[in-house]
């Protein structure tokens, strides 16, 4: 046994970790609304618990990926939601995730989702 977690462990943890991160991304909102005297220390709060989940995660051979602002590829485990909004070859960059990837070693144990943005243009 090399100390991390079968298949269905694996799946289990990754599930409650993507939960756990889409609540601290929403967490965000909750600093920026709180009272100037409250955020410092609300920040930190959501600091530790990423540092937290990433730990945790680490110990069981699990990492999260986001992607965001990097060019999509179909490859990529990850569901563009607006997918069809983009023609094949078009490049697309992935704007915003809504729920993260979680990678075990280089396997997805779950596929994140997201939203596309046009990729700027090179010039010429």
């Amino acid at each position: 046994m090399n100390g991390h977690r079968d298949n269905g462990e694996n799946s289990a943890l990754a599930e409650l970790a993507a939960e756990y991160w889409k609540l601290l991304r929403n967490y965000d909102h909750v600093v920026a609304a709180a009272p100037e005297n409250l955020k410092a220390g609300l920040a930190a709060q959501a600091n530790y618990a990423t540092r937290r989940l990433i730990s945790i995660l680490g110990k069981s051979g699990l990492h999260i990926e986001t992607f965001e602002e990097q060019v999509y590829l179909p490859n990529l485990p990850i569901t563009a939601l607006n997918a069809e909004d983009f023609s094949e070859g078009e490049p697309a960059l992935v704007e915003q995730t809504l729920e993260p990837a979680i990678i075990s070693g280089t396997t997805p144990i779950r596929f994140g989702r997201v939203y596309l943005r046009p990729a700027p243009r090179k010039e010429e």
